[in-house]
Parts: C-alpha cells; structure tokens; sequence
C-alpha cells in the first residue's frame, strides 16, 4: 500500500510511541499530539489504535519479505553471496530501525496482541523462506545435510535483537564512548554481521 506524507508521519509517531511506551499505554490522543495532527485525522485513515499497529507491521513485513526473496532467489549469486546477503540485509533491518523491532518484542510478549497472529505468519513464511533457501543448498551439496533450520533463524533474530536492544551497554562494554549514535549504529551492523556470517558458515559448510 502506498502512504500519504501525512499518513507516513503517523505511522512513524505511532511506532516511536509503540516502542517507548507499549500499545496499551499509549493512546490516540498521545499519537495524535505527536504526529501533530488531529484525532479525526487518524481515525479517518486508520480507523483505530488497533488498524494502526496493524499498519505498521505490515508496511514493515511486506518491504522485508520482497527484500528477502529477492536476496535468496538471486541466481546470479553463490549460495555463499546469498547466504551473506542475508545476513547483512537482516542486521541492517533490525539494528537500523530500533523504534520497530522494540514495539515488536514488546507486542510479542503481550498476549491479548491481535497483531500477534500477524506476526506468526511473518515468522513462519520468512523460517520457509530461509528453509527453502538451505535446502535447495544442501540438494546442491554446498550446505550440510544436518541443520536446525528453526535454532539458524532464532539466532540470527536473537542475537540482532540483543544487540540492538542492549547497544549502550555493548558500546561500554566495547569501550567505543567516543563513537555517536550514527557511527556506533553502523558499528554493530558490520560487527553483528560479520559475526553472524562467520557462526553460519562454521554450521552450514564445515564439518562438525
């Protein structure tokens, strides 16, 4: 779905919200004063507070589902290149829209979430996507045969999420106070990415 500017500073105001505060503390009204548009703004194009969330995740499922079967489906790439890609995409995504993926580990955790089952089917159809990927590579003879295709992707989205959600503590821990947010920021993508690259290639194409 193509948005508005007015309807992309929303959704923006909506996430930033989200993240910092929860769904449930959050209101319309808040969203409203922060996007700085009125109530009957938001209800004319969302609807509710609910359609809104919803929104959010899928402007943010769609770009990364086209993202990720474009990268896999690559023929003109290895099946390393592509496993790389991957990766980078993945780390860049997280680490690099911490508002999101903070409101998504928050929705995660609360069950009475309906954008909860909206988020399964995310994380189902990527794991299928990922699991095709792997397999077609093992059928190729470039990937091992025995792969925990589940425990590859829960690493690969836990260990980013850690990172991007504890990044002040790592900066400290790292000694890289004289780093600013931005640099600090594309730090940890190339730091987590090559670390994740490095982990995934030891599974996938060395002996055990």
């Amino acid at each position: 779905m193509e948005y508005n500017p007015k309807q992309l500073l929303i959704l923006e105001s909506a996430e930033k919200l989200f993240a910092s505060h929860g769904f449930h503390a959050t209101s319309v009204r808040d969203i409203a004063h922060e996007a700085g548009v009125n109530i009957a703004m938001i209800s004319y194009y969302f609807g509710s507070k609910e359609k809104l969330i919803e929104s959010i995740f899928l402007k943010r499922i769609i770009n990364w589902k086209a993202i990720l079967n474009e990268t896999l489906k690559d023929n003109s790439k290895t099946y390393i290149e592509r496993l790389d890609s991957l990766i980078e995409n993945f780390v860049r995504r997280i680490i690099g829209n911490p508002c999101f993926n903070l409101m998504m580990m928050r929705a995660q955790i609360q069950a009475d979430m309906l954008v909860n089952d909206l988020i399964h089917e995310s994380k189902k159809e990527v794991y299928e996507v990922i699991g095709a990927f792997i397999n077609a590579g093992q059928e190729q003879g470039v990937f091992n045969k025995d792969v925990d295709v589940l425990m590859m992707v829960a690493t690969l989205t836990g260990t980013t999420n850690h990172i991007m959600s504890t990044r002040h503590h790592f900066q400290r821990m790292s000694n890289l106070e004289h780093l600013s947010d931005s640099e600090l920021q594309e730090y940890l993508i190339i730091h987590t990415s090559n670390h994740l690259k490095n982990l995934f290639k030891a599974i996938l194409i060395h002996e055990a």
